[in-house]
């Protein structure tokens, strides 16, 4: 009973202070709703087990090719079977390639991208499918035409049909019959993978060495460690380095968890993350019981009178706390709305590789945790005030009333959060400023091309419907003419890969009259192909000789470009036009005929590789189709996409997108957690700035005689705003002080989120100091002033 009257009093109480309420469960809101946000992503992608049988079994294997950019190098299919067949460490290993299909027949044409897998793949991962069945042995190679489609593209095109499994769909014109539909939960890699196929490789690829394209997964024995697996395949690797040392010269491999694989620098970016939202309660509680002690000072003569009729100081605690759970459980409940209101931004804070999380409010985890939350939360921010208020005894409140005296035990406790909101903040804002340092130091990198009017989309020829090369050929011909007739339209290209796109595809190359020098490592560069023009259309810069163009059409010159860095790096202090280069011991020789600027093919963080440019010929394709166009990109699309169609009714395009939104793709991850620790830290600032004005502002209520008297003797408004700026300054310096060594420790864990900047960075240091000394100054100038126009004989009639 009595704790119902509580509620019912503490209610009472909050309506007739409105703005403090409002004010009070809004800031609560925000920041258990921050915390209830990443507590979802962090269960989301923490500890969620992954989809598969046992995960922790299950570990990638990798070609170890350091030496030559690619520590984590995609195996060649001779060194995939052979690591099966050797170790001793996997119960079995199984081995994926990319793939895409044009689907047609039963609809719209739809371009969807998929993985050609060996047999025994959803075996290894221990998935089995939702409808239907996996794989059969043998599948991989006896040439059945079978499929696993994913949930995803069951429910899109599909809506759903139980009755998919048996039935015949047609890809890239060829029939294959959908045999099942993975579990919803189920990705391997990439959530957007929409089918799984037989991996069959032609018979020149099956033991090839030279070829590395595989992504290899496999299942450690029982009682197998992930060092003592990679350990064994290092060994494999050396003896294969023995055997064929042309091929995998200083060529290792490496063992990784699934689960590392997967997450990445996921796990630091969303423990920082859930660092800065934890700050934000932490300052809200600060805030919070701050004011409460103030308004604990203002209901003295209250807690006096309810003593003196024989209220117990257990009662009087019981009531400041159910006051405060009020508040904090009112805020909790709004800010469960939070993970749901931003549903797309968490999608885009999850790795590719699991499955975007599906927010409820109704999820009996996140309500554990935002009640848990909500109840710690107004247990702290209540502690200072209850326990202040149980020491009080009658006399002394009374006296305190009669003289409205301020400081003692409550002004120290208060000055104490003062401190600890403004070093709080200042954590947050230095990560804020480290995370905004890395995007400006991104986007001061030169791209190599211009990246600005560029409108890009990917259109894959299926086989064996293009399988002619002078099939393929007139349809990039005819695209392109009828493009580049467009209004507007300036250039148009196809090419086999865009900047951005891909860390890898490379090949072997020689360089003519350069013997190979001993211990060299293999040499490789990125290899990319494309239609006349291309690099004009990309908007690269050439340094020396010139681009290709009309005269080398379909290979006819057999010319290639290549990059500063192979030109400084191997025909140096010369000139490299006029050279010829070669893609393999019996492959024809190209003659190089310009250099360009190197063209962040890679993206931003990965360092320059030789890179050549060929001329697309007829036994090669080209999947990207890039347009310069001289207004918006996107404003061309239906025309761009209506002359396909005129050329290929059936041929679907997919990824429409401008160059700049790629580029800006490979730093979004970054972005979107700058945008969170930007956004806590502007809300720490203002609940700190809050914390100092509502101190000094009450300290100036409550000292108002004392200044009244100081300004009757004498004293300038001057000295007044001095000394009440001081109070202020001074606490706002001690909690810069604290948060600045804090930060300094904290900020430590986000090195690897930071590009070509320190965690002790000093700009931004002395940026945030100067952006929060300059709202500190503003908090304290208010009260200050307000001060200074007390007027004594005003105040002294009132004594």
């Amino acid at each position: 009973m009595t704790l119902l009257a509580d509620i019912r009093y503490a209610l009472r109480v909050l309506r007739r202070t409105p703005v403090f309420a409002v004010a009070a469960i809004g800031t609560l809101a925000l920041g258990i709703g921050a915390n209830t946000t990443i507590f979802s992503l962090v269960q989301s992608v923490l500890l969620q087990p992954l989809p598969y049988g046992n995960p922790d079994q299950l570990v990638m294997v990798w070609e170890d090719a350091t030496l030559i950019g690619f520590p984590k190098n995609t195996p060649a299919p001779g060194n995939y079977n052979e690591w099966r067949a050797a170790n001793r460490s996997f119960s079995d290993m199984a081995a994926t390639r990319g793939h895409a299909a044009s689907l047609t027949g039963d609809g719209l044409p739809e371009q969807i991208i998929g993985r050609a897998v060996t047999a025994n793949f959803f075996n290894v991962l221990g998935v089995r499918p939702q409808l239907g069945r996996a794989f059969a042995a043998g599948e991989d190679t006896g040439g059945a035409q079978v499929v696993v489609i994913s949930h995803a593209l069951w429910q899109r095109r599909y809506h759903g049909d139980t009755r998919i499994v048996g039935r015949t769909i047609l890809m890239n014109n060829a029939k294959y019959e959908v045999v099942g539909v993975a579990p919803r939960s189920f990705v391997f890699r990439d959530r957007d993978i929409d089918y799984w196929i037989p991996m069959r490789l032609p018979p020149q690829q099956v033991n090839s060495l030279r070829d590395h394209f595989l992504n290899v997964v496999a299942r450690l024995k029982p009682g197998i460690s992930i060092r003592a697996a990679d350990e064994e395949m290092k060994a494999i690797a050396a003896r294969m380095t023995e055997q064929n040392p042309e091929t995998n010269r200083q060529l290792g491999a490496t063992v990784v968890a699934v689960r590392e694989e997967v997450l990445g620098d996921t796990r630091v970016e969303l423990i920082a993350l859930m660092i800065a939202a934890m700050a934000i309660v932490l300052i809200a509680c600060a805030n919070l019981a701050s004011l409460l002690l103030a308004r604990s000072g203002g209901r003295r003569g209250e807690y006096a009178v309810r003593l003196s009729l024989g209220a117990t100081r257990t009662r009087l605690v019981q009531q400041v706390v159910v006051e405060a759970l009020c508040l904090s459980i009112a805020g909790g409940a709004l800010g469960l709305l939070m993970p749901s209101l931003i549903g797309t931004l968490l999608e885009r804070l999850v790795p590719a590789g699991l499955q975007a999380p599906v927010v409820s409010i109704m999820d009996w985890r996140l309500l554990v945790f935002a009640a848990s939350l909500s109840v710690a939360t107004g247990l702290i921010f209540s502690a200072g005030p209850a326990l202040h208020s149980a020491r009080s005894s009658t006399a002394q409140t009374l006296q305190q009333h009669a003289r409205g005296q301020v400081g003692g035990t409550a002004g120290r406790l208060r000055d104490g959060l003062v401190v600890v909101q403004v070093a709080a903040t200042l954590v947050l804002l230095v990560a804020a400023g480290l995370m905004l340092r890395t995007l400006a130091n991104l986007g001061a990198v030169g791209l190599g091309f211009r990246a600005d009017h560029l409108l890009t989309m990917q259109v894959a020829l299926p086989q064996p419907k293009y399988a002619d090369g002078q099939k393929r050929m007139s349809f990039y011909d005819r695209v392109l003419r009828d493009v580049r007739g467009l209004p507007g339209i300036e250039r148009a290209a196809f090419a086999s890969m865009l900047p951005f796109q891909s860390i890898g595809n490379t090949r072997w190359f020689g360089i003519e009259g350069r013997a190979d020098i001993p211990g060299e490592i293999n040499r490789d560069t990125l290899f990319r192909v494309g239609t006349s023009e291309y690099l004009q259309t990309l908007g690269a810069t050439p340094t020396a000789g010139r681009l290709l163009d009309e005269r080398d059409s379909h290979g006819a010159l057999r010319s290639v470009v290549i990059n500063e860095t192979m030109a400084k790096r191997y025909l140096p202090n010369q000139s490299a036009v006029g050279h010829r280069l070669r893609f393999g011991p019996d492959e024809p020789w190209y003659t190089i005929v310009g250099v360009v600027k190197d063209v962040l093919e890679r993206g931003y963080e990965q360092e320059d590789k030789p890179a050549v440019y060929v001329p697309l010929a007829a036994d090669a394709s080209a999947a990207n189709l890039v347009v310069r166009v001289a207004g918006d990109p996107l404003e061309s699309v239906v025309a761009v996409q209506r002359i396909i169609r005129s050329v290929d009714p059936d041929q679907p395009v997919r990824l429409v997108r401008s160059m700049e939104d790629i580029v800006a793709l490979a730093v979004a991850q970054r972005r979107q957690h700058t945008t969170l620790l930007v956004a806590f830290g502007a809300l720490a600032m203002l609940i700190a700035a809050l914390g100092i004005y509502g101190l000094l502002a009450q300290s100036v209520a409550a000292r108002s005689r004392e200044i009244g008297l100081r300004m009757a003797l004498g004293a300038t408004w001057r000295s007044v705003v001095t000394m009440v700026m001081a109070r202020g300054l001074a606490l706002s310096a001690l909690g810069v002080i604290l948060g600045a060594l804090v930060a300094r420790l904290v900020t430590r864990a986000m090195q690897t989120l930071l590009y070509q900047v320190s965690v002790g960075d000093a700009a931004t240091y002395v940026a945030v100091l100067g952006l929060f000394a300059t709202v500190a100054i503003a908090a304290c100038a208010v009260p200050s002033f307000r001060a200074a126009r007390v007027d004594p004989m005003e105040v002294l009639r009132d004594q």
